[in-house]
């Protein structure tokens, strides 16, 4: 599913690669790309969260209002997310997007013989075939040690006047399991390819040449050692194969993209930098939706997995070739660089703007969700939303204790006023007058 999922970026990478002629600097485009595409959901998101941070007020209201009602508190929430058009669960779109579009991509740096090289589809499974059966006999080799030896011989130790290599590899082969075994079909081109080439099982046992962690994963991630295979024995393959191989280009400043990052090597500044990009971009992100007044629109559960993210990019970065952590780290500049520009564009005036003028010409048709709550309130005998009287100004529960006093003064102030019309007539003028300068004294409104 993923492969496919992967076809049109690699279209795209391909096209990018030809610009170029560097799968690095393919990527890093490709990044930009990509970002491009995305930059609709990225303002969505940002508007969401401009919305969001709009409704704290109210949503302040509605946990003191129903503070002993978890149930109610639920329902008067998920209604005020209706009537104002946001998605509680909107920002998991773009999470689970992103995640798509990073696995993608780990089987496009994974296949760049399928995706990038444009050879048949037949050429390529071969050859990734060729380079799993090869390994597959060059492991029976070193796992099978003859009485009176202390270590595994190799082939060529191991041939005498009463051994050839074809039955010595054919036997190798009839004692591996039955998922292992080579078929008969393909067995006698294995064969050819040890006699032709003296050697060979010692180099695909060397760990540094070809790397068991890629094999693992099956003939499909076996092209990026039939892209390294290709160099060293190229009679092993297709022309076309071995040609394209010999040309392609999969580095970047100087880093073979297929190697895995290791903490003895160059290579752990991979997933060291992915991990910084990741932190910087957080942060700065979290300062600039501080900056805009969006801070508080973000649970503790989105910002658990903001900070989350960059250990994940780290274990990523180590458990996949360099490919993945450098377009990790280019993922984490390029987004960083729209954060920063989208945050500086939208100010909270300009959104409050956009905002409004969408709420005034935009109908929402109704969500599943509030369908359902209607249809149920229906069933309770028409029963009022949750959210009247959350605006009114004689609702104690949701106001602040000078707010409360500010109403009653106010309240006062009207008795007062109606007590002097009443019986303005009948008192004393003299007492009007005292009244008229105490109310003054104090501020009020005689």
């Amino acid at each position: 599913m993923m492969r496919i999922i992967a076809i049109p970026f690699g279209w795209i990478m391909r096209a990018c690669y030809l610009l170029v002629k560097n799968y690095g600097a393919a990527l890093f485009i490709f990044t930009v790309i990509i970002r491009l595409i995305m930059l609709p959901s990225s303002i969505k998101q940002q508007k969401s969260s401009a919305k969001t941070a709009r409704l704290q007020p109210k949503l302040e209201q509605i946990r003191k209002k129903y503070a002993n009602n978890r149930d109610k508190l639920n329902e008067a929430t998920m209604e005020l997310y209706n009537e104002e058009g946001i998605s509680p669960t909107g920002g998991c779109g773009s999470m689970i997007i992103t995640y798509v579009i990073l696995f993608a991509i780990i089987e496009v740096v994974y296949a760049p013989l399928s995706f990038i090289s444009g050879l048949p589809s037949e050429k390529v499974s071969a050859a990734s075939q060729t380079v799993a059966d090869c390994y597959v006999i060059s492991q029976a080799v070193a796992n099978d040690v003859p009485e009176g030896f202390a270590a595994a011989p190799t082939l060529s130790q191991r041939i005498d006047e009463n051994t050839n290599l074809s039955d010595l590899i054919s036997g190798l082969n009839e004692n591996l399991n039955e998922r292992q075994r080579i078929p008969e079909e393909r067995l006698e081109g294995v064969i050819s390819a040890f006699e032709q080439n003296p050697g060979l099982d010692e180099y695909f046992n060397d760990e540094k040449k070809v790397s068991k962690r890629l094999l693992a994963g099956g003939t499909a991630r076996a092209e990026l050692i039939v892209l390294s295979v290709a160099k060293d024995y190229p009679q092993l393959f297709d022309s076309e194969v071995a040609n394209f191989c010999e040309d392609f280009n999969y580095t970047f400043l100087g880093f073979y993209l297929g190697e895995y990052p290791s903490w003895t090597s160059i290579y752990i500044l991979i997933p060291i930098l992915s991990f910084v990009f990741q932190i910087l971009m957080t942060v700065i992100s979290q300062l600039m939706m501080k900056r805009n007044g969006q801070a508080n629109g973000m649970g503790k559960g989105m910002m658990g997995m903001l900070y989350a993210l960059p250990v994940i990019s780290f274990i990523i970065a180590f458990s996949f070739p360099a490919g993945i952590g450098i377009y990790w780290i280019f993922s984490s500049v390029v987004s960083l660089m729209q954060t920063v520009a989208l945050n500086l564009y939208f100010t909270p005036a300009r959104m409050e703007k956009i905002l409004a003028k969408e709420s005034s010409k935009k109908k929402r048709k109704p969500s599943i969700y509030q369908l359902a709550l209607e249809q149920q309130k229906a069933q309770q005998g028409g029963s009022s939303s949750l959210l009247e009287d959350l605006d009114s100004p004689d609702a104690p529960a949701k106001l602040s204790k000078n707010e409360r006093k500010e109403i009653e003064r106010q309240k006062i102030n009207e008795a007062r006023k109606k007590l002097a019309a009443d019986d303005e007539d009948d008192v004393d003028p003299r007492v009007i007058e005292a009244r008229r300068k105490m109310a003054e004294k104090y501020g009020d409104d005689y």
